[in-house]
């Protein structure tokens, strides 16, 4: 092959990698149907935080009552998927919260630790968070784990917590999550006709 040639391959993977779309894994125009999401509270430790979830024209709204007497978290999670997510290099959320700050969670198969990030949220607005998987790290039962960054092909699951210590209620609505490659522009897809 031709250093022409070899330089035209390389410049073809290039733009269809800078290209490639965003993959949409919940809301409106996703990849997935059903994400079998279950609530998970410190109650299973003889905790007394509550918490529900409830889904609406693709949307799904978290909420419920932090209580750090006897535990202090509540969480959402999906069950195990079966996707192939690797080249990608963010997670990409819009959401509208109620000013407090969650974690969003990324799991492993067969791996009970999650992989989480924080994000902070503005009191009723719209907005797009984006988190670089290279950014989250392991965590089992509220602590840190020294493990080597999460690869985007391992990824199987994916939840919230809610664990800022402070008690009372919360509400965090998910428009939608979708995985994409660092530095594209969010609003190439995600924001046409899509506003809630």
């Amino acid at each position: 092959m031709t250093l022409l040639q070899k330089m035209m391959v390389l410049m073809v993977t290039l733009s269809s990698s800078a290209a490639a779309e965003p993959l949409r894994v919940m809301g409106k125009d996703s990849i997935q149907t059903n994400m079998g999401w279950q609530v998970v509270n410190d109650t299973v430790m003889g905790g007394r935080s509550e918490s529900s979830f409830a889904s609406n024209n693709g949307q799904l709204q978290f909420s419920g009552r932090l209580n750090t007497n006897g535990g202090g978290f509540a969480s959402l999670r999906s069950n195990r998927q079966d996707w192939d997510l690797s080249g990608f290099s963010v997670v990409r959320l819009k959401v509208r919260g109620d000013g407090r700050t969650y974690r969003f969670r990324l799991y492993r198969d067969d791996d009970r630790a999650s992989y989480q990030h924080d994000f902070a949220t503005i009191a009723g607005e719209w907005q797009v968070v984006e988190l670089p998987i290279d950014g989250f790290y392991a965590s089992w039962r509220g602590r840190r784990l020294e493990r080597p960054a999460l690869a985007a092909a391992d990824i199987a699951g994916m939840g919230l917590i809610l664990a800022d210590g402070i008690d009372g209620r919360f509400d965090l609505t998910l428009d939608w999550i979708e995985l994409d490659h660092a530095g594209a522009p969010h609003n190439r897809k995600t924001n046409e006709g899509d506003e809630p």
